[in-house]
């Protein structure tokens, strides 16, 4: 082997050298996050040299950089960001709820890239920034603006919960309904028995109801008058009892 990590044996077996690292590294990183993995026993699985990581991707933040640039490109690639239909928005929605839920999906199978997902959320390090700029902004604006169009105009009355917050908490609250498919099942199957999660929970399923849910808080502004409704109430209005009627203290 060379000393720069390339194997000295066929064309093919220097070539794939990276890709050999790529795949080694994806399953210690989410195992033991990036700062407990260490670069000689992901050198170690992969079969080559510790100075392979140094040449083909210049450190551990680099080589982590390009697993989770793999991961992400193969997910864009399989499930790329809906085009908008201003004409049917309700068709672009249960494409993008149906996109959102298919990467999340994708991989599950695997278990580490779950995991890394969840770990890099919970324990970022720099790669978190580039990730939300190019792998999650795209969809999520596009599922903002397809929100948008399913709501009424804005208009320049309206408060600021409607004109700065509204669709974005919409649109997180599709995104964690969605979250919670992926990383709930341990409690769905507990909930649920097997024949009703096979008939109504799988992924073309939960994209229906997803959307369903989302239609029917932004048709005819209905979740603007709910919301309305309950900004016009006092905190005692909507409060429970136990925290409007507290008995007076004794002394």
């Amino acid at each position: 082997m060379a000393s720069d990590g390339r194997s000295t044996g066929s064309e093919g077996d220097e070539l794939s050298a990276s890709d050999r690292l790529l795949r080694a590294a994806g399953p210690v990183l989410a195992r033991r996050g990036f700062d407990k993995a260490t670069v000689r026993e992901i050198a170690g699985i992969a079969g080559v040299n510790v100075a392979a990581v140094s040449y083909h991707f210049g450190d551990k933040m680099g080589l982590y950089r390009a697993v989770v640039a793999e991961m992400r490109r193969k997910r864009e690639h399989q499930f790329p960001v809906p085009v908008i239909d201003p004409e049917d928005a309700p068709g672009t929605l249960l494409a993008v709820v149906r996109t959102i839920l298919s990467r999340m999906m994708t991989g599950r199978e695997s278990g580490w890239e779950a995991q890394l997902m969840m770990r890099e959320m919970h324990q970022p390090t720099q790669v978190l920034r580039e990730m939300i700029q190019k792998y999650f902004r795209p969809l999520f604006e596009t599922l903002c603006d397809t929100i948008q169009l399913l709501l009424p105009p804005v208009r320049a009355e309206d408060p600021s919960w409607v004109t700065e917050a509204l669709v974005p908490q919409l649109a997180f609250g599709v995104v964690g309904q969605c979250h919670h498919h992926m990383i709930g099942q341990p409690v769905i199957e507990q909930l649920i028995d097997e024949s009703a999660r096979a008939r109504h929970y799988d992924l073309e399923s939960m994209s229906r109801h997803i959307t369903a849910c989302t239609l029917a808080a932004c048709r005819d502004g209905a979740v603007l008058k709910e919301r309305h409704r309950l900004e016009s109430q006092t905190d005692c209005d909507w409060t429970p009892d136990l925290d409007c009627h507290l008995p007076s203290p004794t002394r």
